[in-house]
């Protein structure tokens, strides 16, 4: 459990006390200019890099967010077919649930503004690459997000904040800040919203 947490979390430099504080993000440059984040100033050298919010919670459209019993009910449809791929594709299951919470609030028929659809939120050419032909079939979604959550995952050599900031922000916004966390307000609140929730469900 504790090696979990530390894969979750290291990526951000949060520990599991500071994981459910994702308000705020707090930056360190190390001597070489390789970022540190976290959700709280945990020395000296970190400073304020984006003054938060709350949290995203689902990228899905207002009236079709999941609420209470909605949302209850869409965990229930959905967790057995993250356990199943997340296992199948090797991915941490806590870390594929929490992309569903982040993502969609457990709505396997969200639709974002930008087009993205179903539990993990695609894309319409994420799904078409990964062989969706219903982006809103709930195994068909969690499938090839999974796929997609792994192989970014498998480009930033395990890095869990750089491949949540790749799968929000896109993986030419990572490339062009030089495979660092993109400076946009919503990745930075996306990804230690998305770890906080893997910590909390591997705590579980």
């Amino acid at each position: 459990m504790q090696f979990v947490l530390a894969v979750l979390l290291g990526g951000l430099g949060l520990s599991p006390a500071s994981a459910a504080t994702v308000g705020n993000v707090f930056v360190s440059y190390s001597a070489d200019g390789v970022p540190s984040y976290a959700s709280q100033r945990l020395d000296s050298s970190y400073r304020l890099f984006i003054r938060g919010e709350s949290p995203p919670e689902s990228r899905g459209k207002p009236g079709r967010k999941p609420a209470g019993e909605s949302q209850s009910a869409g965990k229930l449809e959905l967790t057995p077919l993250i356990e199943h791929y997340a296992r199948l594709h090797d991915v941490t299951p806590e870390l594929v649930a929490a992309v569903v919470r982040v993502e969609s609030g457990y709505n396997a028929r969200a639709v974002s503004p930008k087009g993205a659809t179903g539990a993990m939120q695609l894309m319409p050419a994420t799904a078409a690459r990964y062989g969706v032909t219903n982006p809103e079939d709930p195994a068909q979604n969690i499938d090839a997000g999974v796929r997609h959550l792994k192989d970014l995952l498998t480009q930033h050599r395990g890095n869990v904040a750089l491949a949540l900031a790749a799968y929000n922000a896109g993986q030419g916004a990572v490339a062009r800040h030089g495979g660092r966390i993109p400076p946009y307000r919503e990745t930075m609140l996306y990804v230690p919203a998305v770890l906080a929730a893997a910590a909390r469900g591997a705590r579980q």
